[in-house]
């Protein structure tokens, strides 16, 4: 049988393939450094990394958003990676590496069951589609679905279609691996049952029993954890599912949306119209494809139905076998998301990769033939047969190919648009400036403490410490400072990383520390920038003194000495006051403290309350002086008049007051007076 035309003994179809697979490689591998990186990618990596370093296989994975933990096969996967770079770009290259392997699969499980012609049109369409692209190079446990996919519908059509019955210990080996990336790959489960049922004459039950058997080990570690852990995994699943159910259609919106480039704009978040703007509008071909899968599946459903009613008399033929596999990984995912009792999103259909496009590739190849069985059937004149035959079929040919090109320039025109623009809402920050920003706190720290002032404080809940305590780690351990709401200075030689965003930590670092403005790295070179100051711990004495303006500063119990404030803000009615305290730590407590801060009158009537760790205890070093700032709500009927502000702080959550001490270190009172204030004048400067 001919494969193709030869060309000095190399067919036509492997240079075809051949030229499919670099493309498939230039669209992932390339610009790399553009990839987001934010709090689940940094997240999982720290989770590989801490796993590495200990020795001990975690039992679970990083949270879903339903709240369980996600087994855990997809941090030890991500430890290959982060053992050999903890670059971003080199991480998420590994994931685009997996997901060529995944094209390659395509054309391999395609060109086995439904033909050469079948095998290059879909891996063409997978290699090109700017949302395969997108879910190929990013660090999420969905993205690796399609690798696994491959091999998992690899072994269904051996066990069924070739009939080897110990493949299904592979079925159901691979179905274990999908559901540990993503619990979205659940929706497999009932496909996998209504196929042993369909075709139960060509299972064993031996294969099935071990391929059981393989199952449950596979998950005994995340049981293991869940059973001694109260079950929380397990309650947390129960609790969603028994949710309000919502009965609606988007499974087969998104379905067919991550097939061509359909929505591929909301990438660009706030920045889309200028996206659209910018690119070649041949947005009209998202719709050819689209129509193309759904005759494609209207075809496939046609030839189920013809073979299984021929089925009844001769037995169900391995076309009809083939056929009704494919049928299943479209349709049964699609239903099992039909009703839902949590927010459905389209990469939970990641795991339909690259099925659509081999459905996409029969109906065109069938098209294709079509003409030429025609003319041969009917004998018309010769013009006919020439359209019949030789137009019609080029005409699809060159429509194939015009639509691969057009959304290689769609995701080209993506990623250079990504590295100028916001797109806030969409595509998240490219890595490559955290990773410049990394690099300069390496080069520039030279013994110095290193505090980086970003939205959060917490490498467990916020995104830039998450990012940097990876990138960071083990070479240096940043504090971080939630640059809202507190500015450190430590009593050592510090350096600042100030991340963009507006904050009233600029003021006051411009007043005392120097800014290394050479080392700015601009952010898609607009004005916001990562910024670097450098701090002299000698300059740390008459900071404090001049913090104190001239008043004794305030001692409490807890190790906490105030030594000023100021106000800012709109001070009227219905305004908001900026409250800044400005305190010292002497020693380092225990317990964990927060701030209240109650706006009152002369007869102690409360207008407005602000509490707040001001900067979280468990941060706290001896010697420290700290900048909090407090957003203090004024009461919108609140009279003209002086207010004062009674300050403090408590135990959290407990709720014991720290004491105020005397110049002879006894306790006074459980809080400060400040003011008086004036409310009702207008506004201070902020």
């Amino acid at each position: 049988m001919r494969k193709g035309l030869v060309i000095r003994g190399v067919t036509t179809t492997r240079v075809a393939l051949v030229a499919i697979m670099l493309l498939a490689a230039y669209l992932r591998l390339g610009n790399l450094e553009l990839t987001e990186f934010k709090l689940d990618e940094a997240h999982v990596c720290s989770r590989a990394a801490e796993f590495l370093a200990s020795g001990r296989p975690p039992l679970v994975g990083i949270g879903s958003s339903v709240g369980a933990a996600n087994p855990p096969l997809f941090t030890y996967l991500m430890a290959i990676p982060v053992s050999l770079s903890r670059n971003p770009a080199v991480i998420a290259g590994f994931m685009a590496l997996l997901n060529l392997g995944a094209v390659l699969g395509c054309y391999l499980l395609a060109r086995k069951h439904f033909g050469e012609k079948v095998g290059l049109i879909a891996t063409l369409l997978f290699a090109v589609s700017p949302w395969a692209v997108f879910y190929s190079r990013k660090i999420w446990a969905q993205d690796l679905l399609p690798p696994f996919i491959g091999l998992f519908f690899a072994a269904i059509f051996s066990t069924i279609v070739k009939r080897k019955p110990r493949q299904l210990i592979l079925v159901l080996l691979w179905l274990a691996c999908l559901i540990q990336l993503h619990l979205s790959a659940l929706a497999l489960i009932p496909l996998v049952v209504l196929l042993l049922l369909v075709f139960k004459a060509r299972i064993n039950l031996v294969p099935l029993l071990v391929g059981l058997l393989v199952f449950a080990l596979i998950f005994a570690p995340y049981i293991y954890y869940d059973a001694t852990h109260g079950w929380t995994n397990l309650r947390t699943f129960i609790e969603a599912s028994r949710g309000p159910g919502t009965f609606d259609l988007k499974s087969a919106q998104y379905a067919a949306q991550i097939i061509a480039g359909r929505g591929y704009h909301a990438l660009a978040g706030a920045s889309f119209e200028r996206f659209l703007a910018e690119i070649v509008d041949f947005t009209w071909l998202n719709a050819i494809e689209t129509w193309l899968f759904l005759g494609g599946a209207a075809y496939l459903a046609w030839q189920v139905l013809r073979g299984w009613q021929r089925g009844r008399k001769d037995g169900v033929s391995d076309e009809t076998a083939r056929f009704t596999i494919l049928l299943a990984w479209l349709l049964l995912p699609v239903l099992f998301y039909v009703r839902h009792t949590t927010p459905v999103y389209p990469h939970y259909f990641i795991l339909l990769y690259p099925g659509q496009f081999i459905i996409i590739g029969i109906f065109v190849t069938r098209v294709l033939d079509w003409p030429s069985s025609l003319a041969d059937s009917l004998k018309p004149s010769p013009l006919v047969r020439l359209l019949a035959v030789r137009v019609v079929p080029v005409s699809l040919v060159a429509l194939i190919i015009g639509l691969a090109l057009w959304q290689v320039h769609l995701t080209e025109a993506f990623y250079n648009f990504v590295d100028r623009n916001d797109t806030t809402g969409g595509h998240g920050l490219p890595v490559k400036y955290h990773l410049q920003a990394a690099e300069s706190l390496k080069r520039l720290a030279e013994g110095a403490q290193v505090l980086i002032l970003s939205e959060g404080d917490v490498p467990a809940w916020h995104e830039t410490p998450a990012v940097f305590d990876f990138l960071l780690q083990p070479e240096m351990s940043p504090r971080f400072i939630n640059y809202q709401e507190a500015l450190v200075f430590p009593c050592a030689d510090a350096l600042y990383l100030l991340a963009p965003g507006d904050t009233p930590a600029v003021s006051v670092l411009d007043e005392y520390a120097q800014e290394l403005t050479n080392e700015r790295i601009s952010i898609r070179g607009g004005p916001d920038a990562f910024r670097f100051y450098r701090f002299d711990a000698e300059s740390l004495i008459p900071i404090k003194a001049s913090l104190a303006d001239g008043d004794t500063p305030v001692a409490l119990d807890n190790g906490v000495e105030v030594l000023g404030y100021d106000v800012s803000g709109e001070v009227s009615p219905g305004g908001t006051l900026r409250l800044a305290l400005y305190w010292t730590v002497g020693t380092v407590p225990e317990a964990n403290y927060h701030f209240f801060n109650h706006l009152t009158d002369d007869e102690g009537q409360r207008w407005g309350q602000k509490d707040g760790p001001g900067y979280p205890a468990g941060q706290w070093r001896e010697g420290d002086v700290v900048v909090s700032w407090f957003d203090i709500s004024i009461a919108p009927d609140a009279p003209p008049g002086e207010y004062w502000v009674l300050t403090g702080m408590y135990t959290y959550p407990e709720g014991v007051r720290a004491s105020v001490l005397d110049e002879r270190g006894q306790p006074v009172s459980d809080a400060l007076r400040l003011g008086p204030i004036e409310v009702g004048r207008g506004s201070f400067p902020l």
